[in-house]
């Protein structure tokens, strides 16, 4: 298989009650620097034994030592994926392949990510790659302030959703649609569930952001069985 790792769990960390922070090494990641906010597919199986893949972004890469860094939700009651991203033991083997991703920084007067728990990853990284004189903002939705981690944004406008059910869009357009009335975007990054991404990317568009400058990704699918917010990409559970 292309691309193909056979790497160890170095380390693991965690960031939040529901954020862990995860550290692959092996020698063939040495040398090797990912772009901000690609990603792997971690080979895995499933209650049964078939094989599955489970998609992470690549938070920090140090390719000297041959080491990334992967960040995953973890709740209750979610798949395979969440559950080896809990339980996996310093020391235990991961294949996995990468780093994957089309998605590429281009400069703008004015950048802004739009995302929530699965992409809040990728939006950190995305922020930090920016040069200091490119104006940044994020709109990230999570479900308490528990669940923050730090963005390098010149303004992060935060969404906390309490009980109710992660995929519903009506908070990220409001919280968008303000952040749209306030300031001016040239580049737009919406990086959310499946559904959400396609409403908020009329909304953008609708707003005067030209199709080609804005990137929309949906990370996950609500509703669908094998797919959580568990932090990075679609298909998470």
């Amino acid at each position: 298989m292309k691309d193909l790792h056979h790497c160890e769990l170095l380390a693991r960390r965690q960031l939040t009650p529901r954020m862990v922070r995860l550290t692959l090494g092996g020698p063939s990641l040495t040398g090797l620097t990912p772009r901000p906010a690609q990603d792997i597919e971690v080979l895995l199986t499933d209650a049964t034994g078939a094989p599955i893949k489970r998609r992470y972004t690549i938070r920090h890469a140090r390719p000297q030592s041959g080491e990334w860094d992967i960040d995953a939700v973890i709740h209750a009651g979610a798949g395979p994926g969440s559950a080896w991203a809990a339980t996996a033991q310093i020391g235990s083997r991961v294949e996995l392949v990468g780093p994957r991703g089309k998605l590429q920084l281009r400069p703008a007067e004015g950048h802004l990510f739009i995302g929530d728990e699965a992409s809040s990853p990728a939006i950190a990284a995305l922020a930090e790659a920016l040069p200091d004189d490119q104006v940044t903002a994020a709109v990230v939705e999570t479900q308490s302030e528990a669940d923050r981690l730090p963005v390098a944004a010149d303004h992060v406008r935060w969404i906390e959703r309490g009980p109710a059910a992660a995929g519903d869009p009506a908070l990220l357009l409001a919280a968008v649609d303000q952040e749209l009335q306030e300031a001016r975007f040239e580049q737009v990054y919406i990086l959310a569930e499946a559904h959400t991404t396609g409403a908020l990317r009329e909304l953008v568009h609708a707003a005067g952001v030209a199709p080609d400058r804005v990137f929309a990704k949906g990370y996950w699918t609500a509703g669908r069985p094998s797919s959580s917010v568990l932090g990075g990409r679609r298909e998470r559970g």
